[in-house]
C-alpha cells in the first residue's frame, strides 16, 4: 500500500509543477512578446495584436464547448472509454472551430475595424481548426495524468512563438506576419500532440464503444451521442466562457468603442496589470485542491488557511499598487519608451484592480470547494454587467482612461459582492488589523509619490518602510508561516 501512496504524491507533484510552469512560461514569453511588437511596431500595432489575441481567446473557449472539464473528469475515470470520446470529441471540436471561424470572419466584417486589423483577425481565426486537435490531444493527456506532457509541448510551441515572431521582426516583417507565427505554431502543436499520443499508452487499456444512446441509422446514432455530449458539458462550457470574458471583455469592447490606437494605449499597461492577475489567478488555482481537501479532513486548518491565504495576498498586491503608483510614468518609459506616456494614468488605474481581483478569485475557490459553483458565476455575472454598462460610457469620453475606470468599478462591484457572499455563507475572510492595513498603504502610496527623491529611492525607501511597519504592527508575523508549515505537512500526509 505505501508504494501506491507514495506514487501517487509523486505524480501529484509532477502534474502541479508542470502546470506552474508551463503557466509561468507562457506569461513570460507572452510579456516578452508583446514587449517587442510595442517597440517595433508602435501603438496601432500593439493595439491590432492585442485584439487579435482577445477574439482569439474567446473564440477558442467557444470551440472548446466545454468538453476539455468533462473528459478530464469522465475519461480518469473511465478510460477504457478513452478512444471513443477521443474521435468523438475530435469530430466535435473540429466543427466547431469552423463554425466559429466563420462567425469571426462574418463578425469582423460588421465591425469597424481597419482593413489590417479585420485581415489579421482572418489570419488567427485560420489556427482554430489546429487548436481543436491540440486540445483534444491534451484532454487526453490530462485524462492520463501526463501533465508533463501537456507542460511539454505547451513550452516548446510558446517558445517557438518567440523564436519566430522575433525572427519574423529582424527579417522586417509585418504585425500580419507575426499573426501567421500564431498559425503555423498551432499547426505545429497539433502535429505533435497526435504523434506523442500515438506514441503514448493513454489507448492502452482494452477501449470500449460509446453507449448508444439513439438506436437507427449512423447520422441518428451520431447526433444522439452528441446531443448527449452537449447536454453534459454545459455548465462546463458556462464556467469557461465567463472566466475567458472576464480576461478578454474590456479588450473586445474596446476595440470596438475606441478603435486600435486607444486599445493600444490600454493595452499597453493592461498587459503588466495582467501578469498579476494570471499569477493571482495560478496561486488560487494551486491552492484549490490542498483547499478542497482540508474543508473534509480538517475545517479547522482550511479556515487558517484560507485567512492567512487572504491576508498576505492583500498584503502583497496593495503594497504594489501603493508604492508602484507613484513610479509608473518612470517605469513605463524604461519598458515601452517615450510613446507610451498616454498609458501612465491608465495604469495607475488598473494597478488598483489587482487586489481586488484576488478577493474575486479567492470567493470563487472557496465557493467551488464549499460546492456552491451558481454563486461563482453570480460574482462573474455581476462583473460583466457592471463592465459591459461602463465601457459605452466612460470611453467615448475619456478614451482608455475610461477603460481603466470602467475595469476598477467592476472589479470593485464583483469584490462587494464577494464579500457579501463570504459573510452569507460564513466562509473564511477574517483580515487581522484591517485599519491598520489601510493606512498602512495609503501612507505608502503618499511616500511613493511626494518624497522629493529619485524614483527609484522612492521605490527603495517605500518597500523597506512597508515591510518594518507591516512587521512591527504584526500584520506579518513569524507564527504564521509556521502554522502554515504545519498545515501543508498535514495535508499532504
Amino acid at each position: 500500500m505505501q508504494p501506491s501512496l507514495q506514487q501517487t504524491g509523486r505524480r501529484i507533484l509532477v502534474n502541479t509543477s508542470a502546470l506552474a510552469s508551463s503557466s509561468v512560461w507562457r506569461i513570460i514569453t507572452s510579456f516578452v512578446l508583446q514587449l517587442l511588437i510595442a517597440r517595433q511596431f508602435g501603438v496601432v500595432g500593439l493595439g491590432q495584436y492585442t485584439i487579435a489575441l482577445a477574439y482569439l481567446n474567446v473564440c477558442q473557449i467557444l470551440t472548446e464547448l466545454g468538453l476539455p472539464a468533462l473528459l478530464v473528469r469522465d475519461l480518469a475515470q473511465m478510460p477504457g472509454l478513452r478512444r471513443s470520446y477521443f474521435r468523438l470529441a475530435l469530430l466535435i471540436q473540429i466543427v466547431a472551430s469552423l463554425l466559429v471561424w466563420g462567425g469571426l470572419i462574418v463578425v469582423t466584417t460588421l465591425l469597424p475595424f481597419s482593413a489590417v486589423a479585420q485581415t489579421m483577425l482572418w489570419i488567427v481565426g485560420a489556427s482554430l481548426p489546429f487548436y481543436a486537435v491540440t486540445s483534444v490531444t491534451q484532454t487526453m493527456f490530462q485524462a492520463g495524468e501526463r501533465m508533463e506532457t501537456v507542460m511539454g509541448v505547451e513550452l516548446l510551441i510558446n517558445t517557438l512563438i518567440l523564436l519566430f515572431s522575433i525572427a519574423v521582426i529582424l527579417m522586417g516583417g509585418t504585425i500580419l506576419h507575426i499573426a501567421g507565427v500564431l498559425v503555423f505554431t498551432q499547426l505545429i502543436s497539433a502535429l505533435l500532440g497526435l504523434f506523442l499520443l500515438k506514441r503514448s499508452a493513454i489507448f492502452a487499456l482494452p477501449q470500449e464503444p460509446l453507449p448508444e444512446p439513439l438506436p437507427g441509422s449512423r447520422q441518428r446514432l451520431l447526433w444522439g451521442q452528441w446531443s448527449m455530449v452537449w447536454q453534459r458539458a454545459r455548465p462546463f462550457y458556462g464556467l469557461a466562457l465567463a472566466d475567458v470574458l472576464l480576461q478578454r471583455t474590456d479588450i473586445v469592447l474596446l476595440s470596438i468603442i475606441g478603435g486600435e490606437s486607444v486599445t493600444g494605449i490600454y493595452g499597453a499597461a493592461y498587459n503588466l496589470v495582467r501578469v498579476a492577475l494570471k499569477l493571482v489567478q495560478n496561486f488560487w488555482a494551486a491552492l484549490y485542491p490542498t483547499l478542497s481537501r482540508l474543508y473534509r479532513q480538517a475545517p479547522q486548518h482550511y479556515t487558517r488557511l484560507c485567512n492567512f491565504s487572504l491576508r498576505y495576498g492583500l498584503l502583497c498586491l496593495l503594497a504594489a499598487a501603493a508604492l508602484g503608483t507613484g513610479v509608473i510614468e518612470n517605469v513605463l518609459g524604461i519598458i515601452y519608451g517615450a510613446d507610451y506616456r498616454a498609458s501612465t494614468m491608465v495604469l495607475e488605474i488598473l494597478v488598483w484592480s489587482a487586489p481586488l481581483y484576488l478577493v474575486e478569485n479567492y470567493t470563487q475557490t472557496l465557493l467551488m470547494v464549499e460546492q456552491r459553483p451558481f454563486h461563482s458565476l453570480l460574482i462573474t455575472g455581476l462583473h460583466l454587467v457592471t463592465l459591459v454598462g461602463l465601457m459605452p460610457l466612460l470611453v467615448p469620453t475619456l478614451g482608455a482612461t475610461g477603460a481603466a475606470w470602467a475595469v476598477l468599478l467592476a472589479g470593485g462591484v464583483g469584490a462587494i459582492v464577494s464579500f457579501r457572499l463570504l459573510h452569507w455563507w460564513q466562509m473564511p475572510h477574517t483580515l487581522a488589523r484591517p485599519y491598520v492595513m489601510i493606512a498602512l498603504v495609503v501612507s505608502s502610496y503618499l511616500l511613493t509619490l511626494f518624497l522629493p527623491l529619485g524614483w527609484l529611492w522612492r521605490l527603495l525607501i517605500g518597500m523597506v518602510l512597508y515591510l518594518t511597519i507591516a512587521w512591527g504592527t504584526g500584520l506579518i508575523a513569524h507564527h504564521d508561516w509556521q502554522l502554515v508549515r504545519r498545515i501543508m505537512a498535514k495535508s499532504e500526509g
